[in-house]
């Protein structure tokens, strides 16, 4: 014990911070109570003050921020090893660093929690909608869903010029949704845009094809209302859609979830290895698509085929991680999970063959 004795300040702190993990994790038992009193009081009193800072400037300064916090990072490391170099060999050195370590960590850990991720453990909203969300849906429903969606942006596209497309911006009356300074990272790292708790802005890149960025947009804003889950994000971007009197954002919603259907569709095929079937259905949907929305998609597909081997090696694979450890069991998977909830809302209409738009 004699070795620890000189960092007993640091032992001290590093329990103290200990027992605020496990008040978290209690707190994180009960969703009502992270709703309550997290996501709808402390949430807002936080970002509020936080948007309306970082929206006085014009940048998207959450990159810079993260690229500071980096920057810190590495020059405190190499300053810890320069300023110890006599003492590595010392058994004290290592305990030091990994106390010091360990309360780095969980500090990381608090300051993350009350800046966003408590929100990842409040009540989902299908009760706010009304909504009996199933856990497995049928190939007949997804497949239905499919068909339908593909009416839908026959008619939607109708509506749409590509000068409107064009001309489509992201950054509007909204100060903290920023035009990512960085795009080339969402290469690397897999996003599209992504939500900066530090500064409570939403980060879109404006390279990706314009009809993608209606969508992605108001998945980026369900964030900032601290929906966290990526599925209910989905889901709220895509409600917003049908409350929306935009044709563009409504034909991006529907573009997407789209992909989402044939995805699950050609997936529950693919389960039962009828390869006839799956090509029934992909020769099917192709010859139902206008040719406009064929053009888009193929738009869209190929952005993402000349990104395709850009990717840093395990970053899907970290970011699944990730979405697991913050209560998304099904971690990448659940943006597709938007399925579910849209099967449910269509479910509550009484008139089926009516489009989303309520």
């Amino acid at each position: 014990m004699q070795i620890l004795a000189p960092f007993r300040a640091k032992i001290l702190q590093f329990i103290g911070l200990l027992l605020g993990i496990l008040l978290v994790q209690w707190l994180i038992t009960n969703p009502e109570w992270v709703q309550r009193l997290y996501t709808e009081r402390v949430f807002v009193w936080i970002t509020r003050p936080i948007r309306w800072v970082s929206g006085t400037f014009h940048l998207a300064i959450g990159e810079l921020v993260y690229v500071l916090i980096l920057i810190i990072l590495i020059i405190n490391i190499i300053k810890y090893f320069i300023s110890n170099k006599y003492s590595i060999r010392n058994g004290q050195f290592w305990v030091s660093l990994g106390v010091s370590l360990g309360i780095v960590l969980t500090q990381l850990y608090l300051w993350f929690m009350l800046l966003w991720g408590f929100n990842y453990y409040q009540p989902d909203p299908s009760k706010k909608f009304n909504l009996k969300v199933k856990e497995q849906y049928s190939l007949a429903e997804v497949d239905s869903l499919s068909v339908q969606l593909i009416r839908e942006m026959n008619q939607s596209r109708l509506q749409i010029t590509d000068k409107q497309i064009d001309q489509y911006a992201i950054v509007g009356e909204n100060p903290s949704i920023k035009k990512a300074l960085f795009p080339s990272w969402g290469d690397k790292l897999g996003y599209l845009a992504f939500y900066q708790p530090i500064t409570g802005e939403a980060i879109i890149r404006d390279d990706l094809p314009q009809l993608l960025k209606p969508f992605t947009l108001e998945h980026e804003k369900a964030h900032q209302f601290g929906y966290a889950s990526e599925t209910e994000a989905n889901f709220i971007a895509f409600m917003a859609a049908q409350e929306s009197m935009d044709p563009l954002l409504k034909y991006s919603t529907q573009i997407q979830i789209f992909s989402y259907a044939q995805n699950a569709t050609l997936w529950l095929v693919a389960q039962k290895g009828d390869y006839a079937l799956w090509k029934k259905i992909v020769e099917r949907n192709k010859s139902m698509l206008s040719p406009q929305v064929l053009a888009d998609r193929k738009k869209i597909k190929a952005f993402f085929v000349a990104r395709q081997n850009e990717r840093i090696p395990g970053s899907d694979k970290l970011y699944d991680q990730f979405l697991q450890w913050n209560n998304q069991a099904k971690g990448l998977e659940s943006y597709d999970d938007v399925i579910r909830w849209v099967l449910a809302y269509n479910a509550t209409k009484t008139d089926s063959s009516t489009s989303y738009s309520r």
